[in-house]
């Protein structure tokens, strides 16, 4: 059979690629795939350091007192004694209402206590005059009774005019609004000639306490048992960032009774001393907490440490020259370190290079020869 010349050229080419690709491997030519070469890190050695336990946390400003001043009586605002923003002292005259019916009402009360003190009088000069003539047969024993009973009526109504003369005093007192304690005050609800009433729910005007003032802020709950050792050692201190930088310390007078679930967290509060009114209430705060001392904790470059699925870890290198994700504990980041728990003193971890790795990987250390390298 003829065999076509087309087809049998097309099949010499074939063979002769399929010997060249045989020769090449066989031979190990010059373009042979290399290895991939392993990936380069920098590793550092886990450290135990003797820390103090600092804590940084956010908050706001707040006032340890405040009092929302509101009328007791319903009647016109005569007088304001201050301007909004001022500084007023405990006792010192904020407001006046208008008295006129209220001494009015005063001079009312005055006059029928008077009345029943006139009837009280003439009532006991007859009880006095029947008992000497109850005696002598002039009048009856009855009579002396009815003497008696009147003289008892009007004692009662005597005390009952007394106490509405009280009562009218009380309401006039209403009249003259003082500070029931020393503070800022803050802007008016009302003005002279406006009608307040009382138990309005707006109140004329609020005071805040500046001097001292707290900040509230949250701690996490795995910082309690430290937080709980140092108060009792008498540790704890607590500062506040000022304006312009300068922490201010203060003093930490509130634990909150139980830890937020939804969070995580424990609710705090520091008082801090404020005579300049340089902390505001309601301001941002960053506070820092010093528990006492934490000695031998472990801690790594911050970078070592990654977060996963799985929570926190890092690359830890074996002496196969291979990497291993070890789970660590993040309790905090303190003074350019993370302090953590899951590695021990010594441990290699990788803390350049690591966020293309694997467990298991073999890697190239930089400043080490590769493996397999030359020395």
């Amino acid at each position: 059979m003829a065999i076509n010349g087309k087809a049998l050229a097309a099949g010499l080419v074939v063979l002769a690629a399929v010997v060249a690709v045989g020769f090449y491997y066989k031979g190990g030519g010059k373009g042979a795939a290399k290895p991939k070469a392993a990936p380069l890190v920098s590793v550092t050695r886990a450290q135990a350091l003797d820390l103090p336990v600092r804590i940084d946390s956010q908050g706001h400003l707040v006032p340890l007192k405040q009092v929302d001043v509101r009328a007791q009586i319903s009647a016109r605002l005569r007088a304001i004694h201050f301007r909004e923003g001022d500084d007023v002292r405990a006792g010192q005259l904020l407001f006046t209402l208008d008295d006129a019916e209220l001494e009015a009402q005063l001079e009312r009360t005055r006059a029928q206590a008077t009345q029943v003190k006139a009837q009280l009088e003439d009532a006991q000069r007859a009880l006095s005059r029947g008992r000497e003539l109850v005696g002598t047969g002039y009048i009856s024993s009855s009579a002396l009774d009815t003497l008696a009973a009147n003289v008892k009526t009007l004692e009662a109504q005597r005390r009952g005019a007394q106490a509405e003369i009280d009562a009218a005093r009380v309401q006039l007192a209403h009249t003259r609004i003082v500070a029931p304690m020393d503070g800022k005050t803050g802007a008016l609800a009302a003005y002279e000639g406006s009608l307040v009433q009382a138990g309005d729910s707006t109140p004329l005007v609020s005071l805040l306490q500046f001097d001292p003032i707290a900040a509230e802020f949250a701690l996490p709950e795995q910082h309690l048992d430290a937080l709980l050792a140092a108060r009792e050692r008498g540790q704890v201190q607590v500062r506040v960032q000022a304006p312009g930088g300068k922490m201010l310390d203060g003093e930490l007078f509130f634990i909150d009774n139980r830890v937020n679930p939804a969070t995580g967290t424990l609710q705090l509060k520091a008082r801090f001393p404020n005579p300049g009114h340089a902390l505001w209430p309601g301001a941002y705060a960053r506070v820092e907490l010093l528990a006492g001392s934490d000695p031998g904790v472990i801690v790594l470059p911050p970078q070592a440490v990654l977060e996963g699925p799985d929570g926190h870890f890092v690359y830890r290198l074996g002496d196969d020259r291979k990497v291993r994700a070890q789970a660590v504990t993040l309790l905090r980041i303190q003074e350019q370190n993370a302090v953590v728990t899951g590695v021990g003193d010594g441990d290699q971890v990788v803390v350049e290079g690591n966020q293309n790795l694997r467990d298991g990987s073999e890697v190239q250390v930089a400043d080490a020869p590769a493996a397999g390298g030359t020395p």
